[in-house]
């Protein structure tokens, strides 16, 4: 009777282990259908029963549009490794998987004469200096060219 009381107390204990599930979803900006794969997926760790953890999915990386939703669950085999040898006291990972949403792109058609007018603004300067320098004296030697022969 004795061996039947531990048996059932330590299967109980097991399957408490190794039954809690956690699942956390958020969603950044408008949020991305979770349909499909998803656009990046890791591995969290977490430390001491959980209270020390990674760093945040760095969304805007991620996803350009800054539109995702982002689920973090324990799955069997983070709960398995999180279960083993009291593991899940000290180390406990969990998965965090990322979907983008593109959201935040436009199409534009412009005629040749609408381009030259843009690219001779001082504005479109000032927006390849934010790509590069490099990119800004190119498009601003091309300007003063153009100018010259127009």
């Amino acid at each position: 009777m004795k061996k039947f009381v531990s048996a059932s107390l330590f299967s109980l204990s097991l399957i408490v282990a190794l039954g809690g599930c956690m699942k956390n979803q958020y969603t950044v900006g408008t949020g991305a259908p979770t349909d499909g794969e998803p656009d990046a997926s890791r591995w969290n760790a977490h430390w001491v029963f959980g209270l020390l953890g990674e760093d945040n999915a760095e969304v805007a990386k991620i996803c350009p549009s800054g539109n995702a939703t982002i689920k973090e669950r324990t799955t069997f085999v983070n709960g398995l490794i999180g279960s083993l040898a009291l593991v899940g006291v000290i180390y406990k990972p969990t998965t965090v998987n990322v979907w983008c949403a593109n959201g935040n792109t436009a199409t534009m058609s412009l005629s040749a004469e609408q381009m030259r007018r843009a690219a001779l603004t001082a504005e479109a300067r000032d927006l390849a200096r934010e790509d590069s320098d490099e990119l800004a004296a190119y498009l601003a030697a091309t300007q003063l060219e153009y100018l010259a022969t127009h």
